[in-house]
């Protein structure tokens, strides 16, 4: 672990605190940020990159991982044999089966209760034909080995892993001011950045306030480096790395989103930047 956290520090603590007070947030949310709705009468709520690149999954036992209240984990169990969904935080859980029977798919996806660490204890190794994990969700993890290794045990031999992320670079961009969308994005924070990042926010990355006052979160700031050397050393075998301007939410204000994909791009006119990133591994067959 390479990071520096303050002793008077629990990240899980606090990341956890955080995201269940964000899962029924965003559960309850009526706007409905989410689309909840256009999930209920039949929409794939995966972001198009994530459909796109995933393929086929008739078939397959999927395990999609930090999977928040299990929408994108449905949209999965829709078309694979079972999909089932791990996250650390109760209200998740709690709402995903609340989701999954409104959805009609009981029969069809899981929800477990476990911090991904610990992923190994509750969940059978080597049951898995594809595991998911995406978008916001290894930040919070100081440990990326860890996150790593225990969901590559969970993996069939000939098992692909799907990964798509914040692009790292992306991360040390920031608006010259709160609320500036003209000016040009500066450096606010280096890559290579060895401190936990203590934020607070009074809104969710939906837009919804948060009801006593502020969230707060615990980050850690991975490199690119960083995620093709915990899957290298895992002996996994790489099946592509892809680039994307278009991500599924504004990480910056003068971002704005796409009609045809329903991602978020910066202006015309802007330098063309990467802003999120994708991968495929897969473990090798057994000999």
């Amino acid at each position: 672990m390479r990071f520096k956290i303050p002793a008077d520090v629990d990240f899980l603590a606090v990341n956890h605190a955080s995201w269940d007070k964000l899962a029924q947030l965003h559960y309850d949310d009526p706007n409905d940020w989410y689309d909840i709705k256009g999930f209920l009468a039949g929409k794939d709520a995966r972001c198009v990159i994530d459909q796109r690149e995933m393929g086929d999954l008739s078939g397959a036992r999927v395990l999609h991982s930090q999977c928040h209240f299990g929408l994108d984990t449905l949209s999965v169990a829709r078309q694979a044999e079972h999909a089932v969904g791990l996250d650390f935080s109760e209200h998740a859980v709690a709402n995903a089966r609340k989701l999954a029977e409104r959805a009609g798919l009981a029969d069809r996806a899981s929800f477990v209760h476990a911090n991904v660490y610990d992923a190994g204890k509750v969940l059978e190794a080597e049951s898995f034909d594809i595991i998911y994990a995406s978008w916001g969700v290894t930040g919070w993890l100081p440990d990326l080995q860890g996150w790593a290794s225990t969901l590559c045990a969970l993996l069939k031999p000939g098992g692909r892993f799907y990964y798509a992320e914040g692009h790292p670079y992306a991360w040390t961009l920031d608006e010259p001011a709160e609320g500036d969308s003209e000016g040009a994005l500066i450096n606010h924070m280096p890559y290579w950045h060895e401190d936990a990042i203590i934020e607070e926010w009074p809104v969710s990355y939906t837009g919804v306030k948060i009801p006593d006052g502020t969230r707060k979160a615990v980050e850690f700031a991975h490199t690119l480096e960083d995620f093709f050397t915990v899957f290298l050393r895992e002996g996994m075998t790489l099946d592509f790395f892809r680039e994307h301007e278009g991500i599924p939410w504004a990480m910056y204000s003068r971002m704005t989103r796409n009609p045809d994909d329903e991602l978020f791009y910066l202006p015309a006119g802007h330098h063309r930047l990467p802003m999120g990133f994708s991968m495929q591994w897969t473990k090798p067959a057994a000999p």
